[in-house]
Parts: C-alpha cells; sequence; structure tokens
C-alpha cells in the first residue's frame, strides 16, 4: 500500500527554520521524492519549486535540483559530506532533516550531515511540501523553528506515534487544520489525534475515534495530567476504507470540527489561554 503526502506549510519557510521527515518506502522501491515548492503541484502543476530532493536506488544516488519557470536546473549530485552517495535503503526507515540558513539548505539523513544545496527560489516564496513516489508510510512531517527562539520550545520524537505535525507559529482564532484520510477494517481499532501543549507535552485535546465501541470520545488532561469528564456526543460518522476529510478549527472558546464539509462537534477549552502554547497534532493508531 502506497501513500504520498501534499499539503501547505503553516507559514513560509524562513532562515532559522527547519523540517525533520521520518518516512518509509516500500521494499522494493526504484525511487522517491521530497519537494518544496511555491504551491502543491495538484494546485499548479508548474509551481517553482525550491529543492527537489530525489532518491534513486537502482544509480544509488540523491540529486538536487530546482524548476524556475517551468524549466529545471542542473542537477547536484556530488560534494556529499557523507562518504555514502545515497545512505537511505528501501524498505527502511529513514530521517531526513532540512535547515534553512542564510545561503543554503543543509541537509542530513539519518541524524548524519550529508549536502547543501543553496538557494535558487526565495524561501518566502516555498510554501508547500510533498512527499511522494513508492512511499509506504510517513510518520513525521515537523516545521519547526531554531533561531533565534525554537518553536516548539521541546523538539522531541515519538517514535510510538503515527504522525507528528508540529508548525513553527502560534494558533489563532480562524486557523483551520484539514486532515484527509481512510480507516481500514479494524473492527477493534482506533486513531487518535492529540493537540498538545509545547512547553509540557500535555494533551489540549485528545480526540479518539474507537471502532470497536462506534463512538467519538474527546477530552483533555488537566495540570496534574489527568484526564477529565469525557465528551461523546454527535454520533460515529467514520465509515471502513471510505475517505473522509476531517477540519478541526481554533476559535476563542473551542474547537470546532466538521468530517467531509458537515458540522460534526464542538469541544470547549478547557486550559485558559490554550492558544499560546499548541504546537501541532499527532496521530496514534491502534
Amino acid at each position: 500500500m502506497l501513500t504520498e503526502f501534499a499539503g501547505n506549510l503553516a507559514h513560509h519557510l524562513e532562515f532559522g527554520h527547519a523540517l525533520e521527515i521520518v518516512a518509509k518506502t516500500v521494499d522494493s522501491a526504484s525511487k522517491f521524492h521530497i519537494s518544496l515548492a511555491a504551491e502543491k503541484t495538484v494546485i499548479n502543476p508548474n509551481a517553482d519549486v525550491g529543492l527537489r530532493f530525489s532518491v534513486y536506488f537502482r544509480d544509488h544516488c540523491i540529486v538536487r535540483n530546482s524548476r524556475i519557470n517551468s524549466e529545471w536546473g542542473e542537477e547536484e549530485i556530488k560534494d556529499n559530506q557523507n562518504a555514502l552517495s545515497n545512505p537511505i535503503r528501501p524498505g527502511e526507515f529513514f530521517m531526513v532533516y532540512i535547515l534553512a540558513c542564510e545561503e543554503k539548505f543543509h541537509i542530513s539523513i539519518n541524524s548524519r550531515p550529508f549536502c547543501t544545496y543553496r538557494y535558487r527560489v526565495p524561501l518566502q516564496l516555498l510554501r508547500a511540501l510533498e512527499i511522494k513516489d513508492q512511499i509506504q508510510v510517513i510518520k513525521q512531517i515537523d516545521h519547526r523553528t531554531i533561531f533565534p527562539n525554537p518553536w516548539p520550545a521541546i523538539h522531541a520524537s515519538d517514535y510510538f506515534k503515527a504522525f507528528s505535525n508540529d508548525v513553527p507559529i502560534l494558533f489563532c482564532p480562524g486557523h483551520v487544520i484539514v486532515i484527509t484520510a481512510r480507516c481500514f477494517d479494524n473492527k477493534k481499532g482506533q486513531f487518535i489525534i492529540k493537540f498538545m501543549d509545547s512547553d509540557t507535552k500535555r494533551e489540549e485535546l485528545h480526540f479518539s475515534v474507537r471502532f470497536d465501541q462506534q463512538t467519538v470520545v474527546r477530552n483533555s488532561l488537566n495540570k496534574n495530567f489527568e484526564f477529565g469528564p469525557e465528551e461523546r456526543h454527535g454520533g460515529f460518522p467514520f465509515i471502513f476504507n471510505q475517505q473522509f476529510k476531517l477540519a478541526i478549527a481554533f476559535t476563542d472558546k473551542e474547537f470546532l470540527t466538521a468530517l467531509d464539509g458537515y458540522n460534526f462537534c464542538s469541544y470547549a477549552y478547557r486550559t485558559p489561554n490554550i492558544l499560546q502554547n499548541p504546537c501541532g497534532f499527532q496521530n496514534h493508531l491502534h
């Protein structure tokens, strides 16, 4: 089963931003691509691409390039800081870390420096990220600030999560996150979406979809890291093997959720000034 990611960054790239990507290809993969672009290709197939990071397993190389005004530039393959031309192996998890510095990207693979790539497109124009071609699992796409002030305050990796997505900005009323996914047939299965406090990693929203109980539970952890009373109203609109689009909006006082364009439920904030700290969401599967 193949997957891919195509999303808009919560904030365009800037000096001091970093992207941490954890994923795995299928065992027989021949290639995959990570692209930082001005727009998603589904919106504009000819959008400028500031960095295309292309891994070719059969050729044992990683190619870096940019596309400007619909034309690809000169490929960069050599000048690797790692002795291996391609340290990524098919069917194994890898971590690609992309740090935006003053004049170029600094890229590491599996926590080891790999290469740099001088900017050909201004950073502020890069607003979309795509990961595609023969990818089996994507576990982490964290967009963080390293300089001048780290955000979130704690840069942590939870290897038990199914998916993590930190963002480098504070959420504000009017912000909306849209998640598109599909649930496969597991009558005892569940998935959990968590919004975390950046300082304590406390769950400000615990959104648990439970197929065995045919219910969606909403809850939060208090200051003692104990769950409060559950909220379960709203029915159970999730169907196996059917793609859904879940929207979660932030207001002054509550989360609002909608499924496939229809209102699902609201959930009042239980922590004062909650929007000062949430840094992103995590998804756990069971």
